[in-house]
């Protein structure tokens, strides 16, 4: 088997990934994107969240609790002393690929309109009213946010610093499973997601992660 080398996340609602986008799009709530308009998840909001995840799993694998910050470090920590390095979470190679030779040789100005357009092409603009601190509604405060549209598909590469034993893959695998919202207002019933593990020679992802997840010598007699 092939060692999975990426993790991809699938949103299965809207999610609000709050950031910086190229250009601007106008909203009180922008979301983050690359310099070509595609949005992504940065790569430490993507570890923070499997961090998480990780420390939800430990409730069936108590056993795992000493492998956590082998694998992701100590917390808050960005340094080299986590085992899993991450990229941002990016749309596929064909898009991005695409946008790329869309945007070359263009002026600026017609750059920023079709970084525009590839940003639209991924997101909504949404309205609603200001809430506040006691949860009611604040007259005449009208609030707009872009939102990541279900069903749009993000991969982040992964790379080890060490090898990886079984442990480490078991304790990711069960990260990925727990991992089920992204983003913010998830309370709200936004950034549900699936996140899983994939490999370079196309095994399914659920297939290839619940496999993972399973201790050795358990499920496979």
């Amino acid at each position: 088997m092939t060692a999975p080398d990426r993790v991809v996340v699938r949103l299965a609602s809207p999610a609000l990934f709050v950031g910086a986008s190229a250009d601007g799009t106008g909203a009180d709530t922008d979301v983050v994107t690359d310099d070509h308009g595609a949005p992504y998840l940065p790569r430490h909001r993507l570890a923070a969240r499997l961090r998480a995840g990780a420390h939800r799993a430990l409730a069936v694998s108590p056993d795992l609790v000493g492998v956590v910050d082998e694998v992701f470090g100590r917390s808050r920590s960005h340094g080299r002393d986590r085992m899993l390095r991450m990229g941002h979470a990016v749309v596929g190679d064909a898009v991005r690929a695409a946008v790329s030779r869309a945007l070359a040789g263009r002026s600026e100005r017609a750059r920023a309109v079709l970084r525009r357009a590839v940003t639209d092409a991924h997101t909504a603009l949404e309205a609603g009213i200001e809430v506040g601190p006691d949860g009611a509604a604040e007259p005449g405060r009208l609030r707009t946010h872009r939102v990541l549209l279900p069903d749009l598909v993000l991969t982040s590469t992964l790379t080890w610093a060490e090898e990886p034993g079984p442990d480490h893959w078991r304790l990711v695998a069960r990260a990925c499973l727990a991992t089920t919202q992204i983003g913010l207002k998830g309370t709200r019933g936004r950034g549900r997601v699936d996140v899983r593990l994939a490999d370079s020679e196309g095994a399914d992802p659920d297939a290839l992660t619940l496999r993972l997840a399973v201790p050795p010598g358990e499920g496979r007699r």
